[in-house]
């Protein structure tokens, strides 16, 4: 089957690949019922959600990607590797495949007969500002239990569903062999679709197919907002965004989504971050329920308020223009140290310059500039004497 591919995210409908998962052991205490065997933190209310493979006793954060069949390693880390091509038939359209890969990923042990996929991430790396070297995809994670909390930022693999986990909705692939995971969306005045669960796809909420979204607005049931450009593994990629009048997953009902046209229909991290999620993968269901952000309505993405530079843990602003984050007070040089009560080292630039962007929502910053420490803050759509200064001498 062709590779298909949509904004921030290429899947792949191969065959599903299986993984060796050495015995695990419990790395945490039980919790909420339920025996964790490994636990991660990972990025909050949308952020890109990635975890730490090791591979030749080196650390490499990996997306965790729903939306892909198998795993797929980054073009320069392959280099690096003694990985041998596969012979044989990996399904019609399917990329070559590489035996060898040896990884370690918290208390498993990652082992790949059927090989992995290699692909060049440098424009995805630099596009979105992201230090990843691959993606995690169904081939791990199908005979796994996965809790992402938003909230708290932990993504957990756990031996059971835990007890109050939330509403279950029942999923399934879109072919019998891929394994990728896809929820029912249901639109006013429409029948249910099927919409991918991608766990790599942040930004905006939802990708709608052309089709989809042209019925949708030939209804008034969504409007376009712009024309606007992605990234994705080959460069940028040209988009209409929209906003939807209404959407419903389940019993959760919703206003006022922002979706891209794609050629997929998928549900990304912005929409499922308003939850804390259970993804029970070999039963073909997934856990909703309520999170601190439920009901934060959509906006539009607006990455041009600032920009930051990370090196070797120090986050620091390098521009900021006349949006939210220059009405917060930020100033070049800054270091900074929290934004809305999240360590920035637990974040990545992508998210920091998306939250900064967000001229609906309070912001809270603390910073360092010169000797001292500062906490800045200000209200939605605020003034210049909005906003707030709290100082304490730097430590």
């Amino acid at each position: 089957m062709p590779r298909l591919r949509f904004d921030r995210l290429i899947l792949a409908f191969a065959v599903l690949t299986t993984v060796a998962l050495a015995p695990q052991t419990t790395l945490a205490a039980p919790r909420g019922g339920a025996r964790v065997i490994s636990e991660f933190e990972v990025g909050a209310e949308g952020d890109f959600l990635l975890l730490p493979l090791i591979i030749n006793q080196r650390e490499y954060p990996f997306l965790v990607s729903t939306g892909l069949s198998t795993t797929v390693v980054d073009r320069a880390l392959a280099s690096k590797l003694d990985l041998q091509e596969l012979k044989g038939s990996f399904g019609k359209g399917a990329k070559p495949r590489f035996g060898g890969l040896h990884s370690i990923l918290g208390a498993a042990e990652l082992e790949f007969p059927a090989g992995v996929e290699v692909s060049d991430y440098s424009a995805m790396q630099n596009g979105l500002e992201l230090d990843f070297h691959g993606e995690i995809g169904m081939d791990v994670l199908r005979s796994q239990i996965v809790e992402i909390d938003f909230d708290a930022g932990t993504l957990r693999f756990l031996a059971a569903v835990p007890p109050g986990a939330g509403e279950i909705i029942k999923t399934t692939a879109p072919n019998d062999e891929s394994g990728i995971p896809t929820l029912p969306v249901v639109f006013p005045g429409f029948p249910a679709h099927r919409f991918i669960v991608s766990t790599a796809r942040a930004g905006n909420s939802l990708d709608i197919t052309q089709k989809l979204l042209t019925q949708l607005e030939d209804k008034s049931k969504a409007t376009i907002l712009a024309e606007e450009k992605g990234v994705t593994r080959s460069g940028t990629l040209n988009f209409k965004s929209a906003r939807v009048e209404s959407m419903q997953v389940g019993a959760f009902h919703h206003d006022g989504m922002i979706a891209n046209s794609s050629e997929l229909n998928a549900i990304g991290l912005s929409y499922l971050a308003r939850y804390v999620v259970t993804l029970d993968f070999p039963r073909g269901r997934v856990f909703l329920k309520k999170g601190a952000h439920f009901r934060v309505p959509d906006s539009r993405l607006e990455m041009w308020a600032v920009t930051v530079s990370r090196e070797n843990g120090t986050v620091r602003v390098e521009t900021v223009g006349h949006g939210p984050a220059g009405r917060l007070g930020l100033r070049p040089g800054d270091i900074l140290e929290s934004v809305n009560g999240h360590d920035v080292r637990r974040t990545t630039n992508w998210y920091l310059r998306r939250v900064l962007g967000r001229s609906d929502l309070s912001l809270t910053a603390i910073v360092r500039r010169g000797r001292e420490k500062l906490t800045l803050t200000c209200e939605p759509n605020p003034i210049a004497a909005d906003v707030t200064e709290t100082r304490e001498p730097a430590k």
